[in-house]
């Protein structure tokens, strides 16, 4: 049945109805993630459903656990779920956003009092229902944090520190150590060198130990970056002897590796000096966590 405002008015779909399958959908949209280590300390309390229940009620928050509230835009961020049993730790946190898109359609020209030229310049204020989901496996002891994607200069970190600080009380961050994203990217531009590759790199760029930045593109999107030799050639130098900073890669169904699921590609950007992942397109669930999964197996 489509969804519009005739079919919520009449009480043939409702809010609630709704927000549950936005908050289904958007984690695996366009996103930033993080990605950390669990703690070195033991976590068998975490596997407990009562403890875990009892630590949520010391601090108010056992209203949400296993449920999802229908939260619409709130002002500021809020708890909207905790999902939780013996092997998982899911908290989903919501929160209105909202900022001035520039478009060029609405510009105008009109004369000032004085008779001087006034330029006025459109701008479109664009209100959006923010996700952050942060996903602790307890069997493997490592974790995710998810952020859905936001305009051109927004500061991922800061939304990390906000959900952090939300949730302080009851889950200590300094617990978790975020991934480091540097060796990911030698190591799929090293496959790639090898004919092993599992993605098709457009963009890679390295720091030299001296702190030069080198910075190699392929020709476009569909081909791949390597294939002529004497950039090859500088680019596996540098790779040998440079620590990955950004790769921009396409993760391909082809892959080396039997249990790929995709059915097409994946584009990827690893910013490592940030340790942040971005899907800058939509994807579903099992191409989200296969690539984060392979990503990872590349940091150790």
């Amino acid at each position: 049945m489509p969804v519009n405002q005739n079919t919520v008015a009449n009480g043939l779909v409702s809010i609630d109805s709704i927000v549950h399958f936005v908050d289904e959908v958007i984690p695996w949209g366009k996103q930033h993630v993080y990605m950390f280590r669990g703690p070195k300390s033991p976590i068998a309390n975490w596997r407990d459903e009562t403890w875990v229940f009892n630590l949520l009620k010391k601090h108010g928050m056992q209203k949400y656990l296993n449920k999802s509230l229908p939260l619409i835009l709130p002002e500021t961020m809020q708890i909207s779920s905790i999902w939780h049993d013996a092997k998982h730790l899911r908290i989903t946190a919501i929160k209105k956003r909202d900022w001035y898109e520039r478009n060029d359609e609405y510009d105008t020209t009109m004369k000032s009092p004085k008779g001087k030229d006034v330029v006025l310049k459109g701008f479109e204020r664009e209100i959006v229902r923010s996700l952050v989901a942060f996903e602790w496996d307890l069997v493997l002891n490592e974790a995710t944090l998810q952020i859905a994607q936001l305009p051109h200069g927004t500061e991922y970190s800061t939304i990390a520190d906000e959900f952090f600080e939300l949730t302080q009380d009851w889950i200590d961050r300094s617990l978790f150590t975020e991934m480091d994203l540097r060796r990911p990217i030698a190591k799929l531009h090293e496959l790639e060198e090898r004919g092993l590759g599992e993605t098709r790199s457009q963009t890679i760029n390295y720091r030299t130990m001296q702190g030069r930045r080198i910075e190699a593109r392929s020709a476009s999107m569909c081909d791949p970056l390597l294939g002529e030799q004497p950039i090859d050639t500088m680019l596996q130098a540098v790779r040998k002897n440079g620590v990955g900073q950004i790769g921009n890669f396409y993760w391909i169904p082809t892959g080396n590796n039997n249990r790929n699921p995709l059915t097409s590609d994946v584009h990827v950007i690893v910013v490592a000096p940030q340790n942040r992942i971005n899907f800058p397109t939509p994807n579903d669930e099992p191409s989200v966590r296969y690539v984060l999964s392979r990503i990872r197996s590349h940091c150790n």
